[in-house]
C-alpha cells in the first residue's frame, strides 16, 4: 500500500509538472507572437522607408535619401534585398552614382532588380560605357537580365560610339530569353540602330514588327530627319493611315521636317491636326511651328503662331528673332528681342548673336552698343560667336576703333575673328591695315580659310593694290590648300578693272580651270563701264546672259554702258528685250534713321 506521503508527493508532483508545461507554453507562445509581432513591425518600417526613398527618388532630394540610410543603419534595418534596392535605386536615379557603386559594392547578395537599377544610373547620367562594363559583369555573375535592364543597356550603347556590335550581341540575348515582342525593348533597338546610322535595318525590323505604338513611329521619323528627311512626308502620312495618333514628339519631328523642306502645303495640313488634337500649347511643338513658318519665309504666320503660343522660353524668343532677320526685317528682330527683355526672359547667347547681326544690318550703332553692355553682364556665358558677332556690327557700323577694341580682348581669336577684323578695316577704308593683320594671322598660327583669302583680296582692291594681291592670289594652294574659286577670281578681276587693265582681267578669266560663272562676268562688265570698254562689256554681258537671262543686273550695266556712250538706240533695244523676257530691274532702298526710329 501507498502511504499518504507517498501519494501527497506524486500529487504535488503532477501539479508541478503541469505549471512549468504549461509556463513554458505560454512562454513559447509570447515568443512566437512578439517573432511575428517584430517581423510585422519590420516589414511595416521596410514599407514605410521604402515609400519615403521613392518620395526621394522622385524629387532626387539625395541628401534627405542619405539622412534615411543612415537612419535605416542606426536602427538595424538595412538587412532585406528589398531595402536595399530601394536604397541603390535613390542614389542611382539622384545621380550619386559613386555612392550607389559603394553601396552596390557593399550589399550582401545582389538580385536582377540591383543590377538593372545601377545600369539605369550610369546610363541616366552619361556613363553609357560604365554601364555596359556592369552588363558584362551582371552575365558573368549568371543574373539573367530583364525587360527593365535590357532597355537600359540598349539606351547605353545607342549612345556609345563604335558598339554596334554590342547592339546586335544584346538583341541576340534578348530574342533567345524570348523578350522579342517587348514593343519597349522593340522601340530601344530601334532607337540604336537610328543612332548607329543603321537606317536600312532599322527599317526592316519596323515593317516586321508585331507590334508598334507611336514611340516605334517617332522613332522612324526621327531617324529619317537625320539621315532621309525627304522620307518625313511618307513616313507620316502612312502613320496616320495606320491610324496611330501623334503625340508632341510626332508633331514637333515632322515640323522640324518639313521646314527643312520648306513644304509649306503639307506643313498647313498638319497644322490643321495639331489644332484639332489640341498639342499646340507644348512649347517644343510650338517652336517647331513657328520654325516651320519661318523657313517657308512666312513671316506674318510664323509671328502668329508665335504669340499664340502659351508658354515660351528663351529658345522660342531667339527663333523669333533669328526669324526676322533671316526674313528681312532686322528692326522686327530689335523689336522681338526688346519684348523678350522686358518680360524678364534672359537672353542666351545665341539670342545675343541674333541681336547684334540685326543691329549689324542696320547700321544701328546706338543699339548695337547696348547689346554690347548686355554681352558685358553675361559674362563667361558668351562665346567667341557673341564676340565675332559684337565685332561685325561695330565694324559694319563703321566704329572701327569699338572693333579694335573687341578684337584686342579677345583671349584666343578664331578664324572666323581674324577674317571679320581684316574686311571690317577694308570696308571702312584701312586696307593697309587689313593686310598688316592677315599677315599678324599667320605669325599666329592661324589656318586663313576660303572667306579669309576673299576678304584679303577684296582688301587689296580696296587699296589698289595689284601686286600684293596677285601676289596672295597666286600663293594660296602652296601656302594653304586653298584652290581659287569664282569668288577669289572675280576680285581679282575687280582688282584689274578698277586699274583700267581690262584685257588682263579678261584673260584671267579665260585661264579658269573651271567654266566662269556670271558673277566674274558681271564683275568685268562693271569694269568696263568704269572704263568706257564698250566692246569687251558687250562680251562679258553676252556671257552673263547666256548663264543667266534673269539676271536685271546685267541689262542695267550694259544699259549703262550704252547710255555712257550715247548709244540711245541699243538702249531703248535692251529695255525691249527686259520687257520680252519679263525681266524686273529691282529698285534702289536706302533708310534713313530719325530720332532713334528706323
Amino acid at each position: 500500500m501507498l502511504s499518504s506521503t507517498s501519494i501527497t508527493l506524486r500529487k504535488f508532483n503532477f501539479i508541478s509538472f503541469s505549471t512549468t508545461t504549461r509556463a513554458f507554453y505560454n512562454t513559447f507562445q509570447s515568443s512566437q507572437t512578439f517573432s511575428i509581432q517584430q517581423q510585422q513591425q519590420q516589414e511595416d518600417d521596410e514599407e514605410k522607408y521604402s515609400e519615403i526613398l521613392k518620395k526621394c527618388t522622385e524629387t532626387s532630394n539625395s541628401i534627405y535619401g542619405r539622412l534615411i540610410h543612415a537612419k535605416l543603419i542606426k536602427q538595424s534595418l538595412l538587412s532585406s534585398l528589398f531595402i536595399h534596392n530601394h536604397l541603390l535605386n535613390m542614389y542611382a536615379k539622384c545621380g550619386d552614382t559613386v555612392k550607389a557603386l559603394q553601396l552596390f559594392d557593399e550589399m550582401p547578395q545582389r538580385n536582377v532588380v540591383s543590377w538593372s537599377s545601377i545600369i539605369a544610373g550610369f546610363v541616366q547620367f552619361g556613363a553609357s560605357k560604365e554601364a555596359l562594363g556592369m552588363f558584362l559583369c551582371m552575365r558573368r555573375d549568371g543574373v539573367n537580365p530583364n525587360e527593365f535592364t535590357f532597355v537600359s543597356v540598349l539606351h547605353a550603347c545607342s549612345l556609345v560610339e563604335g558598339s554596334m556590335i554590342q547592339v546586335y550581341q544584346v538583341y541576340g540575348l534578348i530574342v533567345r530569353l524570348g523578350f522579342e515582342s517587348n514593343v519597349f525593348l522593340t522601340n530601344a533597338f530601334l532607337t540604336a540602330l537610328m543612332r548607329h546610322g543603321k537606317l536600312v535595318d532599322a527599317v526592316e525590323l519596323f515593317e516586321k514588327c508585331p507590334v508598334r505604338d507611336v514611340v516605334s513611329w517617332n522613332a522612324m521619323i526621327a531617324g529619317y530627319l537625320q539621315y532621309s528627311y525627304t522620307d518625313v512626308p511618307r513616313i507620316w502620312c502612312k502613320m496616320n493611315y495606320d491610324g496611330v495618333k501623334p503625340d508632341n514628339f510626332t508633331f514637333s519631328s515632322v515640323f522640324t521636317g518639313l521646314a527643312v523642306l520648306s513644304d509649306l502645303e503639307m506643313g498647313l495640313q498638319v497644322h490643321a491636326q495639331l489644332v484639332k488634337q489640341g498639342y499646340g500649347d507644348e512649347k517644343c511643338v510650338g517652336n517647331s511651328l513657328v520654325d516651320m513658318y519661318l523657313k517657308n519665309r512666312k513671316l506674318s504666320e510664323g509671328l502668329r503662331a508665335f504669340d499664340e503660343m502659351p508658354s515660351k522660353d528663351v529658345i522660342s524668343w531667339t527663333e523669333m528673332a533669328s526669324g526676322c532677320l533671316q526674313c528681312g526685317e532686322p528692326n522686327k528682330a530689335l523689336e522681338v528681342f526688346e519684348e523678350m527683355k522686358k518680360i524678364g526672359v534672359k537672353p542666351n547667347k545665341f539670342t545675343l548673336a541674333t541681336a547684334l547681326n540685326a543691329c549689324a544690318s542696320l547700321a544701328s550703332l546706338e543699339e548695337g552698343k547696348k547689346a554690347h553692355v548686355l554681352r558685358i553682364k553675361l559674362g563667361d556665358e558668351v562665346d567667341i560667336c557673341v564676340d565675332n558677332a559684337l565685332l561685325d556690327m561695330y565694324a559694319k557700323c563703321g566704329f572701327i576703333e569699338g572693333a579694335w577694341g573687341v578684337f584686342k580682348l579677345m583671349k584666343d581669336p578664331s578664324v572666323v575673328s581674324w577674317t571679320t577684323m581684316i574686311m571690317g578695316l577694308a570696308q571702312n577704308g584701312h586696307a593697309r591695315d587689313a593686310l598688316e593683320i592677315f599677315n599678324k594671322m599667320r605669325l599666329e598660327h592661324v589656318e586663313p580659310n576660303y572667306i579669309t583669302y576673299i576678304c584679303v583680296l577684296y582688301a587689296c582692291c580696296e587699296g589698289g593694290f595689284i601686286e600684293e594681291g596677285w601676289k596672295y592670289f597666286s600663293s594660296m594652294e602652296s601656302d594653304h590648300g586653298i584652290s581659287p574659286g569664282e569668288d577669289h577670281y572675280a576680285c581679282m578681276v575687280n582688282l584689274f578693272g578698277r586699274v583700267g587693265r581690262i584685257k588682263e582681267a579678261e584673260d584671267l578669266i579665260r585661264s579658269m580651270p573651271v567654266r566662269p560663272g556670271v558673277l566674274v562676268w558681271q564683275t568685268l562688265l562693271g569694269a568696263c563701264r568704269v572704263h568706257g570698254d564698250l566692246e569687251a562689256g558687250k562680251r562679258a554681258a553676252e556671257h552673263a546672259l547666256a548663264l543667266d537671262k534673269e539676271d536685271p543686273s546685267t541689262y542695267v550695266l550694259l544699259s549703262n554702258i550704252f547710255a555712257d556712250s550715247s548709244n540711245w538706240g541699243d538702249v531703248g533695244k535692251l529695255r525691249e528685250l527686259m520687257d520680252t523676257t519679263h525681266v524686273k530691274k529691282i529698285p534702289g532702298s536706302s533708310w534713313v534713321n530719325v530720332s532713334g526710329n528706323g
